[in-house]
């Protein structure tokens, strides 16, 4: 058995955009860390995410800035018409978003190089044993590393959110959908965008670079299909297209000419994956584990997701690092915990079949309602 021991050390389990974000904080409170990440390596397709404006203050906390692309406005479409919102921000602070996860997650991880952040890949957590005066993470090979606390930033599906709750269900369901991202070429500046149509809604706006190096700018296009967990499972990159081809019939012009540059482009990236959610567990916390990220609030494809994984990794920082008492942590739950919820429901919500479809008399009926908000909220919406 290789034993690696640190008495005050952090032990984070899972390099992804929760577990890094944490340990870049933490080791600029000088607080030591380790990470540990069960894959080997990194890669795979990216998607487009909107990061709202108390994400992008956590990303320029940690020193991250100039990905992406800002977006300050929401612009609704229903068939031809069309109703534009101001995002509501704080004054002063950076606007909203909207970046590919690669970007997001390239960026972290030079940001771990630069601190020196030790992250140990091949480590298949297998069980974590809490002492009185530390815990220890033991992997399915046998390799164990102990540490002060642990954190749970290993996404949906997660062990430490399983041991932390035993006997509960805590693994991750289908949402009941495909979702879908294409990424493709365009200088052109598109604010986010929303078309409701009466075959589903479909998302636009302006992404930067896919990864910092890349030499041009993109656009994202995106959409969910409804569809079996098999069938969503199956379905290849072919069949996608010939799904939205079908789809796009009943489009505007103008969205089917965006279609037809994804199609055409060979430089486009078409991602798709089943989307899956998951409910807010009973405990967060023990004496010395925590969860933070889709370990403790499984959410579906998003900004959404990346943001809350930022701030709960933001806000458990500043608990490692001011002192522990257990009201802190039960404040820490609470507080995290509700706006996970709220954000999570939401999603579910507004991804329902019945509110991704509509007629056309439902569509001229939302935008009826829209332009009564956009009256009496002065124009001006908060996400």
């Amino acid at each position: 058995m290789i034993q690696e021991n640190g008495k005050d050390q952090i032990i984070i389990i899972g390099a992804g955009i929760a577990g890094l974000s944490l340990a870049i904080q933490l080791t600029e409170k000088k607080i030591p860390c380790v990470v540990l990440e069960a894959r080997a390596s990194f890669g795979g397709a990216t998607s487009g995410v909107r990061i709202s404006a108390k994400g992008v203050k956590v990303l320029e906390n940690m020193g991250i800035r100039n990905i992406g692309e800002s977006t300050e406005k929401l612009v609704m479409y229903f068939g031809n018409t069309q109703v534009k919102f101001d995002v509501k921000n704080t004054p002063g602070a950076s606007p909203a978003i909207i970046v590919t996860r690669l970007a997001v997650f390239e960026k972290l991880r030079e940001r771990i190089n630069e601190l020196g952040i030790k992250v140990i890949y091949n480590f298949k957590l297998d069980n974590a044993i809490e002492h009185a005066d530390s815990v220890e993470a033991v992997s399915s090979n046998g390799q164990s590393i102990s540490g002060k606390y642990l954190v749970g930033a290993d996404g949906v599906g997660s062990k430490v959110r399983r041991l932390l709750n035993p006997g509960s269900n805590s693994d991750k369901r289908y949402a009941g959908y495909l979702g879908i991202g294409f990424i493709y070429p365009s200088d052109k500046k598109v604010e986010m965008s929303l078309f409701n149509n009466i075959n589903g809604n479909i998302g636009l706006g302006s992404i930067g670079k896919i990864k910092p190096g890349d030499a041009y700018n993109n656009n994202f296009l995106w959409m969910h299909i409804h569809m079996t967990e098999t069938a969503a499972k199956a379905i290849t990159d072919k069949e996608v297209y010939e799904q939205i081809t079908e789809r796009a019939k009943n489009w505007t012009p103008y969205l089917q000419q965006i279609f037809q540059e994804c199609k055409t482009n060979p430089k486009t990236v078409l991602y798709h994956q089943p989307v899956y959610n998951g409910s807010v567990p009973d405990k967060w916390y023990s004496d010395r584990m925590f969860l933070i990220g889709d370990a403790a609030h499984p959410y579906g494809p998003g900004g959404q997701g990346i943001s809350l994984a930022m701030m709960d990794a933001e806000a458990l920082c500043d608990l490692l690092a001011n002192g522990m008492t257990e009201e802190k942590k039960a404040n820490f739950q609470t507080a995290r915990a509700s706006i996970a919820k709220e954000k999570g429901e939401s999603a579910e919500e507004r991804n329902k079949p019945e509110n991704q479809t509509s007629t056309k008399w439902g569509l001229m009926f939302k935008s009826i309602l829209m332009k009564a908000l956009h009256l009496f909220s002065g124009g001006k919406m908060e996400l």
